[in-house]
């Protein structure tokens, strides 16, 4: 089924062979979903002027993500007779 218009059609035409493939997968998609074609055609034409299909591929959360976002920990230890002294004291 074609969903997308002539305005929609030039428009993925415009872009590289990955982008202009994950449009083709919209337009199914949206075909499966029930929207109109003019809706359709105006999503793709707007994302396509805007520079904002989505990459294809998959994205995770590695731990590099994480880097600086929480505090290190102190290598400092703490030797068992100093950490019960204070309370040796206190029953003194």
């Amino acid at each position: 089924m074609k969903l997308f218009n002539d305005q929609a059609t030039a428009a993925i035409a415009t872009l590289d062979s990955a982008d202009a493939a994950y449009c083709a997968k919209l337009e199914q998609r949206f075909a499966n979903m029930g929207i109109s074609p003019k809706t359709a055609s105006d999503a793709v034409v707007s994302l396509v002027e805007a520079d904002a299909v989505p990459q294809p591929g998959f994205w995770a959360a590695l731990p590099s993500a994480f880097k600086g976002l929480f505090p290190k920990k102190s290598a400092t230890t703490v030797a068992a007779s100093d950490a019960f002294a204070p309370a040796q004291e206190a029953l003194a």
